[in-house]
């Protein structure tokens, strides 16, 4: 058996408006969207996938996406206005990471290893 991939399934007040951050702020495409409008949706970048569901009670989740230039990753999502809430820099845990903060609160974490996996 192998694990290919883990999809976060986060929950949203709005989840058209969260479809739309992920998309027009983010650099996302839409998977698919279920009912009219949307309690569910699924978008994905190259490989990040993000499932969004409608929820009006659910706490924030933090969700690191590792990426492989986080310095480009970090340019583009500012220009595309993104809320960055903790600047990019490299970390004492061994990572260069910087984090977005999406509508609904939940920390999406850019990261890149500063040495390579062991």
């Amino acid at each position: 058996m192998v694990m290919r991939v883990a999809v976060p399934v986060l929950p949203c007040r709005d989840v058209q408006a969260a479809r739309s951050y992920f998309t027009d702020v983010l650099g996302f495409d839409t998977i698919f969207t279920w009912e009219t409008p949307p309690s569910y949706a699924a978008v994905i970048r190259d490989t990040a996938e993000f499932h969004l569901y409608a929820e009006s009670s659910a706490g924030p989740a933090r969700v690191t996406v590792v990426v492989d230039d986080v310095d480009s990753c970090h340019d583009e999502l500012r220009a595309r206005g993104a809320d960055i809430v903790e600047p990019l820099a490299d970390r004492p845990y061994g990572m260069r990471d910087f984090n977005v903060r999406t509508p609904d609160g939940h920390l999406l974490i850019f990261s890149q290893p500063l040495t390579e996996y062991g």
